[in-house]
């Protein structure tokens, strides 16, 4: 076992071991570069070396003297003036890197020394065994200090030349900072893409798979990209909007140079004015303009917009523009331009930037512009009330215009009231109406609402509509929702739409427009949810534990008055350890101690 052992693992070395005692013993005696001759040991072997001195091209120069002292090239005073910015030797790295990785090195020559024999080690040699990759000889330390030179020398080549029996030891890939190409003598230099880091398709310097100095630099600069990053593509505004656009004119360019300091007068922009208002800094310039213009320039102004506004209320910038010409253009200049929008005015009500410009001229324009804009409108008043951007258009009309204006509006609600009352935005449109027109012009509406009060009170949208309706309603119909409410108290007040009703109820029955007319309904209200004296168990108990029912009862502390308050205070005191147990119970508590207080 232990001969096979041998010849599997240490046949090679017993062999080489063997082959170079016999080339020793037949060579003729050899000298150390000082003059000295090698000493032998029993077996022919070399023990010890006198080498006075390690002698290179590289250790010659003041650097690697000042290296090989112990004090660092980059500190030695010949080199302090010879410093060179950061920049500059990143740039010299990557040049050499990227000459590195083209252009394969040459094994370096070995200069051949008088009287001596093709492939024996000569200690002088040994600096020029390595490629110099332009950094500073001893940099890394002296290998053959660490392992004596007979050992660094058999590492990795055949000191005494024996026929390819033990190639040269091949080269393993640079690790991170190491110098990519770095060949061993008699072998090419390694190429990047043979480092595992594989071809690189972006031009510039390449460097190895190991990732050096340039490459790691590289990706801490840029980051490691977000799971489900995608890649940005400029838009094709962030084009358009380089300053070297060809097709911009000389007038905007000189805006934009600029910006506020221009002094550029108004005459000069005319030429330009549908450019300058699609611009982010014309659009600026312009309206600027028209504050300090005089007549003639914003009726001049006038003529060249109105032809382009339904155009322009479509631009992210020039809607701006037609905006400013609302602000500052007199009733003759805003019809014309309003009339200018009217076969647009549906479409630019659906629209981000219309519906701003047709809020603008609901606003300013005359009654009768108004009336324009209302007929086109109400060609599809349902679809611009459910649109994130129509409703707003609508809920305008309704603030600006005279209530028999928007009757148009009113018709289009009675139809599906309920539904629009649950909408997300048809919710809106019925609180400014409650707001702002008579109760008689309503009440078809308001009859459909209390119809569906069990039903509107716990919708996410509908509560707001019940909310307003307690707030601006009619006397008779707060009455109706505070019943509907006392019947299921507890049910709503621990829901959590429906409990914003809750306090809402308290709130007008106590504090409200019509809380003198409302005192019977407040009482029921209030005792419904305190209970009678004897029950042990009444609905507060239910409430004040839950996570909105706790508010109903705060608001219930705020509103009490009398006796009812003496009879709040009573049961909630009965289970205070309870409550001080929640953190609910100790938002109740809080209210209980400020109400005694004040």
């Amino acid at each position: 076992m232990e001969d096979e052992l041998l010849k599997s693992t240490g046949g090679a070395a017993a062999t080489a071991a063997a082959a170079a005692a016999a080339a020793n013993a037949a060579a003729p005696p050899r000298l150390a570069p000082g003059g000295s001759e090698l000493s032998h040991g029993s077996e022919g072997l070399p023990m010890f070396i006198a080498i006075p001195s390690l002698s290179s091209p590289e250790m010659d120069t003041p650097q690697a003297a000042s290296t090989n002292s112990g004090t660092p090239a980059s500190r030695s005073p010949q080199n302090k003036q010879q410093r060179r910015p950061r920049q500059e030797r990143g740039q010299q790295r990557q040049q050499q890197q990227q000459q590195q990785s083209h252009v394969p090195q040459q094994p370096a020559q070995q200069q051949q020394v008088p009287g001596q024999q093709h492939g024996d080690w000569n200690a002088g040699n040994y600096g020029a065994m390595y490629s110099s990759p332009g950094m500073p000889y001893g940099m890394y330390g002296n290998p053959a200090a660490a392992m004596g030179p007979w050992m660094a020398a058999n590492m990795y080549q055949n000191p005494y030349g024996m026929p390819a029996m033990y190639p040269g030891m091949a080269m393993m890939p640079p690790g991170p900072g190491m110098y990519p190409g770095m060949g061993m003598p008699g072998q090419a230099a390694m190429s990047p893409q043979g480092s595992g880091g594989g071809t690189q398709k972006n031009s510039g310097p390449k460097v190895g798979g190991g990732g050096g100095q340039v490459g790691s630099r590289e990706r801490r600069r840029r980051g490691k990209k977000k799971k489900g990053a995608r890649e940005r593509v400029p838009s094709p505004a962030a084009v358009s909007d380089d300053d070297s656009n060809p097709n911009r004119s000389l007038a905007l360019q000189e805006v934009r140079r600029q910006g506020a300091r221009c002094k550029m007068p108004l005459s000069e922009v005319l030429p330009h004015l549908i450019e300058f208002a699609q611009d982010h800094h014309g659009s600026r310039f312009l309206q600027t303009k028209l504050d300090e213009a005089d007549a003639e320039e914003k009726q001049t102004v006038f003529g060249i917009i109105v032809p382009e506004a339904a155009f322009l209320s479509t631009d992210s910038f020039g809607g701006f523009v037609v905006q400013k010409l609302f602000d500052i253009g007199t009733p003759e200049q805003r019809r014309q331009l309003a009339l200018g929008l009217k076969k647009n005015v549906l479409r630019l009500s659906n629209e981000g930037v219309g519906c701003r410009v047709i809020q603008k001229a609901i606003q300013h324009a005359s009654r009768e512009s108004q009336q324009m804009i209302a007929s086109e409108l109400g060609k599809n008043v349902v679809g611009c009330i459910e649109s994130m951007h129509g409703n707003h258009v609508i809920q305008k009309c309704i603030e600006q215009m005279p209530p028999e204006s928007v009757d148009f509006i009113i018709k289009a609600v009675e139809e599906q009231t309920e539904r629009m009352a649950s909408h997300m935005y048809g919710c809106r449109v019925i609180q400014r109406l409650l707001e702002h027109c008579a109760s008689a012009q309503l009440k078809n509406i308001l009859e459909h609402i209390l119809k569906g009060i069990p039903k509107l009170a716990q919708d996410p949208y509908g509560n707001y509509v019940v909310q307003h309706m307690l707030e601006h309603g009619r006397r008779e119909d707060k009455k109706r929702i505070v019943g509907i409410i006392q019947d299921h108290v507890v049910d709503f007040a621990m829901h959590k739409c429906s409990s914003n009703v809750v306090e809402k109820c308290f709130e007008i029955a106590t504090v409200g427009e019509h809380a003198f007319a409302l005192e019977e309904e407040r009482q029921k209200l209030m005792q419904t949810v305190l209970g009678e004296p004897p029950d042990q168990n009444p609905p507060l108990y239910q409430m004040m534990d839950n996570r909105f029912g706790n508010y109903i009862v705060q608001r219930m502390i705020e509103h009490s008055r009398g006796p009812e308050s003496h009879l709040l205070r009573e049961r909630l005191l009965a289970v205070e350890p309870q409550l001080r147990g929640s953190v609910n119970g100790k938002h109740i508590l809080t209210a209980l101690n400020k109400a005694a207080t004040c």
